[in-house]
Formats: structure tokens, sequence, C-alpha cells
């Protein structure tokens, strides 16, 4: 789910599992992805990104429009990965453990942090969008 507000995308860092590689320059420990997750049976790619986007970051969101799909490699195995802009009214917060950290980033600071393989892979797109919404 790609949230952005006033040409800022949201964020939320986590520490990468043992083993995960960094995709820039950064190698850092840590890296930033949006709320995302696995789609559970029975479930639809949206109903998923809006069931993560409440478990991971405590509001709703609703979906504005199909931003990207494809794949990506990660740990040795494939994913197919579906991002969709989306809204919220709601201010988001930390719901789950696993990430230590949450903010809104502009296109040019996008460069200066250590992002996940299916986020840097759309990188060019994210800087077009962000730039639109007033950066």
């Amino acid at each position: 789910v790609l949230i952005v507000r006033e040409g800022k995308l949201l964020l939320l860092k986590k520490k990468k599992d043992s083993g995960e590689e960094s995709c820039s320059t950064n190698n850092t420990e840590y890296w930033w992805e949006v709320p995302f997750g696995e789609v559970e049976s029975g479930e639809s790619p949206t109903q998923a990104a809006v069931r993560e986007a409440k478990e991971e970051i405590g509001v709703e969101v609703e979906l504005t429009k199909p931003f990207f799909s494809g794949e990506f490699q990660h740990d040795q195995q494939i994913f197919l990965w579906h991002g969709y802009l989306a809204e919220t009214g709601g201010e988001p917060e930390l719901k789950e453990k696993k990430f230590s950290e949450l903010d809104w980033l502009t296109a040019s600071e996008l460069d200066q942090v250590d992002l996940a393989p299916n986020l840097r892979q759309i990188l060019p797109a994210l800087r077009k969008v962000l730039k639109a919404s007033g950066e």
C-alpha cells in the first residue's frame, strides 16, 4: 500500500532478517518498506492490501488506483507484488513489533535510505508520483 501525502510516501523501517542483502550502497541492517503482506486464502489482492494496512499501521485505507504489479526476487524466491496508491483519513501508527519506525519521505530522501527490493525496483515511478503530489 503506497500512501502519499503532500509529496511524501509513508514508509516503515524494519530490521532485515539474517541473510537479507542490501539493495543499495547504504548496506544497513534495516530497510524501509510500505505496508504489505501475503494474500490469504479466499482473499483478493485488494482485500489483502486493505487488511495489511489496518494490521500494520492501524488505519483504514481506500485504494485509489493500481500502481504496480510485477515480480521480484527475495531469499531465492519469486514474489508477485501488487502495489496500490491509497488514501487514509486517519493518522498511521506502528502496530507491529517488526517495525521500529514510521516516517514520511520525499522523492529526494528515498535515495538516502535503504529501500526494500520491491520499492527499489520501482523507484523512478515512485519519484514521479511524489513530485506530482506536492514536492
